[in-house]
């Protein structure tokens, strides 16, 4: 009589159990040897597979489907946290790059296969395995802070070129070896198949985004199922249209980048699910496909040994390159060889098709296996050895809508926040919304912060609402804009006497306390804004100062967001084009000659954003006009940093500072 039946386990519980097992003590075992913690999840990988323990099924089953789900992550991810500032930057870089790391190794795949003996479909075939590469490393060198270099920007831009080329060369083979077309009709079909998907990842993604999280989509758990829904349908019409499925996702990427702030929190909520089960289920499926009895075959060695170095001398001489052509250190082309070395889902693609079409045999299969588990282990030494010697890449000063800090009150939340979003979305960056509790006041009660935590994600930012308890105002402004390594601070402008100008104003302490840029917000009536007007006095155009420069830069901003850009100045247009020379979101800029307060007092409505420079020079113009864009109902901007407001004697030389000194007047010119 058994009292207790136990069964042997088994089921998709069992299998995800040791792959989560993997998971956990593989990395750990392997850093503890000194080697990279990837290479513990393909050994992992490895032993519950079918060549090892047997627990988990070689390409079915629960794992090889999260590891399938956890490559489309992957490079989701890559695209979503891609800095496209420095992409921009550095974009023709990565184009030529592209065609080198895809022309090298096809070149000396294209070689080798022909000197093996293979026919010239199966040697194009066999090159366009190498020249394709798989961003698996790229969790591991965005772990040491290098997301902004210009390498890894440069390296991680080029992947959707290489794969792009290397499908293509699959759809022209496989057509014209089977005779379902020819090579021009199949390259018209992957054509059209592109533009398709990057119609919907480029164009109707965005759209439904924006719709979603400024609407329906304004919970976080909403929020980030629409991006796997983004994920998952970009990937879906892909292969429907026959393109690989990680081409889909990664355009999604791109396509939703703005949305997600790569320093913000929900940003660290995609990358959270990604490192902890869909990535390294993704090693973890690949490890299932070693098999120890391959080894020990000299042949499939010696056809994985000439593969593996077409595959990675192709990628080493491309990533050399970068040297000569860009100046890149060694250590830089370290990490770019260790991201563009791994081969995985395009490699097996086209295996496979090379197989099921009859230009491949099962030892070039095999070999090819073992080819990605040699690529998978250099790419994750090279990384762990080079990327730590890479320096971090600086803070870029001039994204001032990098880390925004907005001091938001019950009652005029939504223009301040309106006005930080908009500077914080054209440099991809995140608003850090704030209430200020002095000492004596009373804070705001639960109804007022959810409805202003309500407002803000109205607008579609996701909230994290700081309820900070200071001495001051200006004190708790102040530290919330260190903790969060502010680039800019947005506050409200407080009573009548508010812009930064002389040292009576109540905010003249908030400009010269903090280190970055301060844009003091006064709000308008409630109307949708149409305009912005940089209103600019003569004093500004002959000697812009540091608060002019900085008012440019905030307009551009704001006209970037969608807003019609008009600056107002008393004096010639040249002026006006050489400050807005090379500011970008200037173009199509609308110049109006006239006084800045008659032009506001008669012209601006409450659809205008107008602004202002603050600080010394020309200051009391300033003031002047801002009173008659604010009778209008117009919201006024002011714009200053600390050398703005400065005393005299530390004023720059040559700007027209005007201010009091020891009772008297004093101008420097």
């Amino acid at each position: 009589m058994n009292i207790l039946d136990i069964a042997s386990p088994h089921g998709s519980a069992w299998e995800l159990l040791s792959a989560v097992l993997v998971i956990i003590i593989g990395p750990v075992l392997a850093e503890r040897l000194r080697i990279p913690g990837m290479i513990g999840l393909l050994i992992g990988g490895w032993l519950i597979g079918p060549n090892g323990l047997g627990v988990v099924a070689e390409g079915t089953g629960i794992v090889a489907e999260i590891g399938e789900i956890g490559l489309l992550y992957l490079m989701f991810l890559a695209g979503l946290e891609l800095d496209l500032a420095v992409f921009r930057r550095f974009r023709r870089h990565a184009i030529a790059f592209a065609l080198l790391t895809f022309a090298a190794p096809i070149s000396l795949g294209i070689t080798a296969g022909l000197l093996l003996g293979y026919e010239p479909a199966a040697a194009v075939l066999l090159g366009s395995l190498f020249a394709s590469h798989t961003l698996v490393t790229y969790p591991v060198v965005r772990r040491m802070g290098l997301s902004t270099n210009r390498a890894v920007a440069v390296a991680v831009g080029a992947t959707i070129v290489t794969d792009t080329l290397a499908l293509m060369v699959l759809a022209v083979v496989a057509g014209s070896t089977t005779g379902t077309g020819s090579g021009l009709e199949l390259m018209v079909q992957l054509t059209i198949g592109l533009v398709v998907l990057c119609g919907w990842c480029f164009v109707a993604l965005p759209r439904l985004a924006d719709w979603f999280f400024t609407g329906i989509g304004q919970q976080r758990t909403l929020r980030y199922v629409f991006l796997l829904a983004a994920l998952l349908s970009a990937a879906v019409l892909g292969e429907m249209l026959g393109i690989e499925a990680i081409v889909g996702a990664f355009f999604a990427g791109l396509a939703l980048n703005r949305f997600v702030p790569n320093e913000g929190s929900f940003m660290e909520r995609v990358e959270f699910f990604g490192s902890a089960l869909f990535i390294p289920a993704f090693l973890v499926s690949v490890g299932t496909i070693i098999d120890p009895a391959v080894v020990a075959d000299l042949g499939t060695i010696g056809l994985a040994a000439v593969f593996t170095l077409a595959c990675l001398g192709g990628k080493a001489l491309a990533a050399a390159l970068c040297r000569p052509l860009f100046g890149y250190s060694w250590n830089e082309i370290g990490v770019v060889f260790s991201l563009t070395t791994p081969q995985a889902a395009a490699t097996l693609a086209a295996t496979f098709v090379g197989l099921q079409i009859g230009l491949f045999t099962v030892n070039v299969v095999n070999a090819v296996m073992l080819l990605i588990v040699a690529s998978l282990f250099a790419s994750s030494i090279t990384a762990n050895v080079f990327g730590p010697r890479v320096p971090k890449p600086p803070v870029d000063a001039t994204r001032f809508g990098r880390s925004v800090v907005v001091q938001v009150t019950p009652r005029d939340c939504g223009p301040l926040a309106a006005v930080a979003a908009r500077l914080a979305a054209s440099d991809g960056g995140v608003v850090h919304p704030a209430v200020v509790v002095a000492a004596g006041d009373v804070e705001p009660d639960p109804e007022q912060l959810e409805a202003i935590e309500d407002e803000i994600s109205a607008l579609g930012i996701d909230v994290e609402l700081d309820v900070r308890h200071d001495s001051t105002g200006v004190d708790g402004v102040v530290h919330t804009a260190a903790s969060r390594h502010a680039s800019l601070v947005v506050a409200p402008s407080g009573d009548d006497a508010w812009l930064p100008t002389l040292f009576g104003s109540p905010l003249h302490s908030l400009v010269a306390a903090v280190d970055v840029p301060v844009v003091l917000v006064r709000p308008g009536e409630n109307a949708p804004w149409k305009r912005v007007i940089l209103a600019l006095g003569s004093t500004h155009l002959k000697r812009p100062g540091p608060a002019t420069e900085l008012a440019v830069q905030i307009a551009a901003r704001l006209a970037a967001s969608g807003l019609k850009l008009v600056v107002l100045t008393p004096d010639q247009p040249a002026l006006v084009d050489r400050l807005l020379e090379g500011v970008a979101g200037t173009g199509g800029h609308v110049v109006e000659m006239s006084q800045r307060a008659p032009w506001l007092r008669e012209h601006s409505t409450s659809a205008d954003v107008v602004v202002v420079p603050g600080g010394r020079n020309g200051a009391i113009g300033t003031a002047r006009a801002s009173k008659s864009a604010t009778i209008n109902g117009a919201t006024v901007v002011a714009v200053a940093d600390r050398s703005s407001v400065a005393p005299v004697e530390r004023a720059g030389a040559g700007l027209g500072v005007v201010g009091l000194h020891a009772g008297r007047s004093i101008t420097r010119s």
